[in-house]
């Protein structure tokens, strides 16, 4: 007969970091048909009382303190939603949530702006985007001034990352954002009209929004040609001095008629005089992958993350995987090394009523400071997804 175990030979508990954070794999392309996997920890966010909680940025605050702005709710009932800010103070392993009062709209560009600030922007709102602070690493807030429409007064709505240029204390001085206006008309049948602005005071003040027209592409379709453009996107400071862009573009003409924005891409442009001017815009990604960020790593690789809302491989076949993935750029963001792209996160995205239908998206990654990545992003079958990895040396 069996005989129970005593208190002294019962295993150990598990950690609240085995609870958190579990093993996880990211793979990563060859270059010759085959993948080599790279060890990560991957974990879901915690849910905020009863709803889940969506990621849509991240910053870090300092060694092992880390803060996400997201949604508490549905992706569908925005009414019942509420925006919170998640503080972690132990590297992603406890999570405690502060609720944003007054706002319950999906918290864009999360940025820390040095000296216990923080700031996101709320878009997409009937009543117009502001600006929202904390002055106390994330953990009271409050809301500024309405962010002014662009001069042709269509709302410019934003997603993406930040550039922001510091002084020696880690201060802002320089802050841009690109974002998007719908001065041509309605989407998707019309050109999404790619911005940029600049502040030099932390958000609270913005210089005039500029339409870079080396932003607009066109595309043929049934004997036209018709123009397109490009939205929201992330801004970094390569090692070289250049400002890159990446942006998501308006999805092929021929997807039109499908009225559905799974079908854009990424695309990436860099200016070398401020953003006076920009280069041409060079496609990384075609239809499917969007959502950009740009990191910075500190041997001054940038690495570009994006959602994986459809897979589309030889022609217009699409499997059913769905996550996000990540490039990385050698050579200050000129070119990227598709050939040994990074799988961050798969998931079988079976059972939709429509082949292109939602399952995820919104991701956002940051560099963590030790040469890893952390990227989260919505993984709608579950919740906010957070991965931790590295890009190979």
């Amino acid at each position: 007969m069996n005989r129970p175990l005593s208190s002294d030979q019962l295993p150990a508990a598990p950690s609240r970091a085995d609870f958190a954070w579990r093993d996880h794999w990211v793979m990563q392309h060859d270059g010759a048909g085959g993948q080599i996997g790279h060890p990560a920890a991957f974990r879901f966010l915690p849910w905020h009382g009863e709803r889940p909680v969506f990621p849509w940025g991240l910053a870090v605050l300092d060694a092992g303190r880390w803060a996400v702005a997201g949604v508490a709710g549905s992706m569908t009932l925005a009414q019942s939603n509420q925006t919170v800010i998640g503080l972690s103070d132990d590297q992603g392993v406890s999570w405690r949530y502060v609720e944003v009062p007054n706002c319950s709209t999906r918290p864009m560009m999360l940025s820390n702006l040095g000296s216990g600030i923080l700031s996101f922007m709320s878009s997409w709102s009937d009543e117009g985007n502001f600006r929202f602070y904390s002055h106390d690493h994330g953990a009271t807030w409050e809301r500024g001034d309405r962010l002014p429409p662009a001069p042709d007064g269509t709302q410019m709505d934003c997603e993406g990352n930040s550039l922001i240029d510091r002084d020696a204390a880690g201060n802002a001085t320089v802050v841009a954002e690109t974002g998007q206006t719908v001065s041509k008309g309605r989407l998707p049948q019309n050109p999404c009209c790619g911005c940029i602005r600049w502040s030099r005071d932390g958000g609270r003040t913005w210089g005039p929004v500029i339409w870079p027209q080396e932003w607009v592409w066109y595309d043929q379709f049934a004997g036209n040609r018709v123009e397109r453009g490009v939205g929201e996107g992330a801004l970094v400071r390569a090692a070289n001095g250049s400002i890159v862009a990446a942006v998501r573009t308006d999805m092929p003409a021929r997807y039109i008629p499908l009225h559905y924005d799974n079908f854009e891409g990424t695309a990436v442009s860099i200016s070398t005089d401020e953003g006076a001017s920009w280069g041409p815009l060079d496609f990384v990604f075609g239809p499917g992958r969007h959502h950009a960020t740009l990191l910075r790593l500190p041997n001054d690789d940038l690495v570009l993350t994006v959602i994986r809302r459809l897979d589309f491989g030889a022609g217009d076949l699409a499997t059913y995987r769905r996550g996000c993935d990540a490039v990385v750029s050698h050579d200050h963001g000129v070119t990227w090394d598709l050939e040994h792209r990074y799988v961050v996160d798969d998931f079988a995205a079976l059972g939709t009523d429509r082949w292109f239908e939602v399952a995820c998206g919104h991701q956002f990654s940051v560099s963590v400071g030790d040469g890893s990545v952390l990227t989260a992003y919505g993984n709608y079958r579950n919740a906010g997804a957070l991965i931790r990895w590295r890009p190979a040396a």
